[in-house]
């Protein structure tokens, strides 16, 4: 049985003009009654998410259009899991990159002439602002050990992925 992923079609009938060539409203009630037996889920399609699998039956007098890909599930799955394991990587990294912007920045504010000079008379202020700057400094490298760490991980599973879809 082929698969294929759920794109955010509004109803069953549109997955099924999405996935078989010119279907005739009687084609198109037996491809629905079929992908709704092969998939439970697609009766409350609201809630689904794109890119979640869904199993094609085999209708041998329909034909499946080629623009969806119906190859085999491992290699679908495999490819599915590398693009939101990618995805998921994107987004890790803008955080990274984000959060270590912001750390920067209050770094740069701790340390600055200007809140030196405003908490110049009292001395407390200014040595727990010293203290927040270098713990912020500290800060800074072991979230760059840990993205280095989470790096190499996301790559790890992406090759080992690659691996099995191609073993």
């Amino acid at each position: 049985m082929a698969i294929a992923s759920f794109r955010g079609e509004k109803n069953v009938a549109e997955i099924a003009d999405k996935l078989y060539v010119r279907l005739t409203p009687k084609q198109r009630e037996k491809a629905e009654a079929a992908l709704l037996k092969a998939n439970p889920q697609l009766k409350d399609i609201g809630k689904l998410k794109p890119g979640t699998i869904l199993r094609l039956p085999d209708l041998p007098e329909l034909s499946a259009k080629t623009n969806r890909s119906l190859d085999n599930p491992d290699a679908q799955i495999a490819k599915l899991m590398s693009e939101s394991v990618s995805s998921y990587a994107r987004v890790l990294g803008e955080r990274y990159k984000n959060d270590q912007e912001s750390t920067h920045a209050q770094i740069a504010l701790l340390g600055s002439a200007k809140l030196k000079k405003e908490l110049g008379n009292a001395p407390a202020l200014q040595k727990q602002a010293d203290e927040a700057r270098k713990a912020l400094e500290a800060r800074v490298k072991t979230v760059d050990v840990r993205q280095a760490a989470v790096d190499a991980a996301i790559k790890q599973a992406l090759k080992d992925i690659e691996a099995q879809s191609s073993g």
